[in-house]
Order: C-alpha cells, then sequence, then structure tokens
C-alpha cells in the first residue's frame, strides 16, 4: 500500500517521459495523492493518449505535453504553456536518451545529440522552473532520475554513460545554489528496472540473466523505483539535498554480473 502523502493535494508536477515506464509510475503516485500531472512525452500520440484516458477514467487531474527535448525550441513552448496557470511546485526530470555505442563507435553527433536531452533540456527545464517558483515565492521539490551508467564504466554506452555522470554532478552544482531558496534537488541513480524502454534492449532470456546478476535476485518494478522518488519529493524528505540516492537492488555491491 502506497504512504500517504498530504502535501501533495492540489500540487503542480511536471514529469519528463511521463507516460511510460518510471515516469508514467512516478505520475500515478502523484496524481493518487491529488497533485495535478502534467505528462511530457516526445514520439508516441497513441501511448500518451491511452495514459491520459486512464489517468482521467482514475479521476486523475492530468495534461498531457508533447515535446522533444532535444529541441529548446518545444521545451520552451512546453514550459509556457504550462505555466500561463502559475508556477510548478513538483519537477521530475526522468527522460533520456541512449544509444548503445561504444567509445570507437560513437561520434560527434551522438554526443551532442545525448547531451542535448540528458544534460541541456534539464537545465532548461529546472532554471525556468526554478525563476517561476522564486518568483512567485514557492517551494519546490525536484529529482532527477540517473543511473549507475553514471558512476560505474560499462563497455557500449559511452556517450550515456559520460552524460549521466555529468548529471550527477550537474545535480549537485545546481542543488547547492537552488536551496538558497527553498527548492531541493536530488537525484535517483536507478538499477535494472522492468521498462518498456529496457525491454527493447535485451531478449527475455538475457533480462532473465542480469536480473539474477543483481545481489536482490530480481530487476526492479517501476513502482518501486516511483516510491523512493515520490520519497524525495515528499516533506518526508525535507533534509534530503544534493543528494544521489541509490535504488539498485544492491547492484553496485558487486557490479559484475559473473560473480
Amino acid at each position: 500500500m502506497s504512504t500517504a502523502y498530504p502535501e501533495f493535494k492540489g500540487k503542480r508536477a511536471l514529469i519528463t517521459g511521463g507516460t511510460q515506464g518510471i515516469g508514467k509510475a512516478i505520475a500515478e503516485r502523484l496524481a493518487r495523492q491529488g497533485a495535478k500531472v502534467y505528462l511530457n512525452f516526445a514520439r508516441n500520440v497513441q501511448t500518451a493518449r491511452e495514459v491520459l484516458d486512464q489517468f482521467r477514467n482514475a479521476g486523475y487531474a492530468s495534461e498531457l505535453f508533447q515535446a522533444d527535448l532535444a529541441s529548446p525550441e518545444a521545451v520552451e513552448t512546453m514550459l509556457e504553456q504550462i505555466h500561463q496557470s502559475g508556477p510548478l511546485d513538483l519537477l521530475v526530470c526522468n527522460a533520456a536518451y541512449q544509444e548503445k555505442k561504444g567509445f570507437f563507435e560513437t561520434d560527434r553527433a551522438l554526443i551532442q545529440r545525448t547531451f542535448d536531452i540528458n544534460i541541456l533540456a534539464n537545465f532548461q527545464i529546472i532554471r525556468k522552473i526554478a525563476d517561476e517558483m522564486i518568483a512567485a515565492g514557492r517551494r519546490g521539490r525536484m529529482v532527477l532520475c540517473s543511473s549507475g551508467h553514471g558512476t560505474m564504466a560499462f563497455k557500449g554506452t559511452f556517450a550515456y554513460d559520460v552524460s549521466k555522470a555529468a548529471l550527477n554532478h550537474f545535480m549537485r552544482c545546481a542543488a547547492l545554489e537552488l536551496i538558497e531558496h527553498d527548492i531541493r534537488l536530488n537525484a535517483a541513480d536507478i538499477g535494472w528496472t522492468h521498462t518498456p524502454g529496457e525491454r527493447r534492449w535485451f531478449s527475455e532470456e538475457e533480462q532473465n540473466r542480469l536480473s539474477r546478476s543483481i545481489p536482490i535476485g530480481r530487476a526492479a518494478q517501476a513502482d518501486e523505483i516511483a516510491g523512493v522518488i515520490e520519497f524525495l519529493l515528499s516533506d518526508q524528505a525535507s533534509y534530503v539535498v544534493g543528494s544521489l540516492y541509490v535504488i539498485d537492488g544492491g547492484f553496485i555491491l558487486r557490479p559484475n554480473p559473473s560473480t
């Protein structure tokens, strides 16, 4: 059963990549507690509309906003539309871009696109939302979705890994200044999770093998990750600032799948 967080009632939350996987699970938890959720998505219009129908049928206050985060113009338009009805209270930067290419297969264009989405879009979003929060005297709560790829080195995901490492220190540097305005920023170091995004990279057999390599013996469900992020946004985490919160089933304790 979900923990009750009455402080979310009436709050306004943006979740990037909010119509699938972990993003959807976070949005569901916040909406269930009475928050109005703004669901960002990039391309899959049919899935996004199905999710919106699902949310509204459940009585959740929700809206869709399509924006490719690689486009600063699309991001700016989305943020302007959302802020027409006032500042946000909660933000989860969940969307990310990944291509599985190693160092020697990576070119400048892949580095650029990966950083455009995983770093520059998050900067643009956080800066705009923080400016609006500060102008309104609003307390803010923000979480960046990171990964063990930002802490450990893996072969075959060079650009993604470097971007997540940059994101982790981005979070720390921004958190130091944001907290002066009562805006708490943290990040979640998310491990292997059963999501549509993960399933497109691996066969079911490979997923099962990799899941067994995690000390806890399985991959996470999206709602398990969402529960920790919900906590980080809540008043229960009022003293957590600039933290990289690890949610990986113990993977960091034994990162070699062969052991």
